[in-house]
């Protein structure tokens, strides 16, 4: 294939990707990163066009072919990694970014690099290794996250990139410094529009895959969560449930859980009307994520009832959580023109050994009751030790 066809094929990718970024970044603006990888693939739309003008015959002056053209290629670069740095939500600004390519084009019309394609290579391949590299490595952090796939993949783009770069590089170095006598210099420039042409290939690929996967991982958010609260919700429950006592059971480590129920909220709504209750929800929503742990789960379980799921938690630790979840709620009034003083009711159970979610779900529920005929406002745990012989009691 020769290398018109190969710019014009170029173009017509990076076309196409454009048209889908810019549709995709209407559709859904919420993903700031895809306007960078929008400017990467406007960038090399630009490479490319020029230089099929150029390959079809026509002249070019030397500040559009090779200076811009080349800056455009560095741009497409520095693009993809400000996206990836976006999309990472990494600190410090990007602009700088800008003044490397408008730096990069005013060294493209110095002497030094008008003189030979070796002081161009010599001012560009660096820098643009340079970028992958960086982008490799913002990558690599996060390859284990939920999307470490996708992210390992980026590297295997950027891994090809900079090889094909550095072995061209090397080739066309010996050639002109006559240290090879093979003179395939044409060949070379046709390979290098193919390593771009199937990195723009690959490189766009993954940036539809990346899209896809947060809109898929976003509607996953959406269908486990609770609108009002944020929390889990009761779709998710038996899931995160299950997985969790599988994994207490196998470590052999204990699990609690925490069933709370908002003390007479009925009065509330029939007093104050639903908008002041459902406030109120979310005050205690923010007071359970206050004294929970990161790796602790809060599902909103019904209208005014809350589970908490504490793994590697014994029920002394579990109670303790419990009674100081319930003491903050009775400190702390709801912030209305008038606060509104709330209190809760909390079952506790735990296990330490082989037992079914619904199980320790049902003891929960047992202890929650007991809160509540021993007056609300108080904690009571379900004292049944499984896998011992002793008889369920509450206490």
């Amino acid at each position: 294939m020769d290398v018109l066809t190969l710019t014009v094929v170029n173009a017509f990718i990076a076309a196409v990707v454009t048209g889908v970024l810019a549709v995709q970044n209407k559709a859904d603006r919420q993903f700031r990163y895809q306007r960078y990888f929008m400017l990467a693939a406007i960038c090399m739309l630009l490479n490319a066009a020029l230089s099929s003008i150029h390959y079809a015959g026509f002249t070019l002056p030397y500040w559009i072919l090779p200076a811009l053209t080349n800056s455009f290629s560095i741009g497409a670069h520095l693009a993809l990694a400000a996206g990836i740095h976006r999309h990472l939500q990494r600190p410090g600004k990007r602009y700088w970014l800008l003044v490397i390519f408008i730096s990069l084009y005013l060294l493209h019309l110095t002497e030094f690099a008008s003189n030979a394609i070796a002081n161009r290579m010599l001012l560009s391949i660096p820098i643009v290794i340079l970028i992958n590299l960086w982008c490799i490595a913002m990558l690599w952090q996060h390859r284990r996250s939920e999307l470490g796939k996708v992210y390992l993949a980026f590297i295997v783009c950027f891994v090809f990139n900079i090889s094909q770069f550095v072995l061209r590089s090397i080739y066309m170095t010996l050639e002109y410094y006559e240290l090879v006598q093979t003179h395939h210099t044409a060949v070379i420039y046709s390979v290098g529009f193919f390593s771009l042409t199937a990195f723009a290939v690959l490189i766009f690929g993954c940036i539809i895959l990346l899209s896809h996967n947060l809109q898929q991982l976003e509607l996953q958010r959406i269908s486990e969560r609770d609108a009002l609260t944020g929390l889990l919700n009761r779709r998710s429950l038996e899931l995160r449930l299950s997985s969790e006592l599988s994994r207490s059971s196998r470590q052999q480590r204990p699990i609690s859980l925490l069933l709370m129920d908002i003390d007479h909220f009925k009065r509330v709504n029939d007093t104050f009307g639903h908008a002041v209750g459902d406030h109120a929800i979310r005050h205690i929503t923010d007071i359970a994520n206050e004294h929970s742990r990161d790796y602790d789960l809060l599902f909103r379980y019904g209208g005014e009832e809350f589970l908490i799921c504490l793994p590697d938690t014994n029920h002394e630790l579990a109670e303790h959580i419990a009674n100081r979840i319930r003491q903050a709620v009775a400190q702390r009034p709801v912030s209305l023109a008038e606060p509104l003083s709330l209190t809760v009711s909390i079952g506790v159970s735990t296990c330490s050994g082989e037992i079914d979610w619904q199980q320790l779900l049902q003891h929960a529920d047992q202890a929650l009751y007991a809160a509540k005929h021993a007056g609300r406002n108080c904690v009571k745990t379900h004292a049944s030790a499984v896998n011992a012989n002793t008889t369920d009691s509450l206490s």
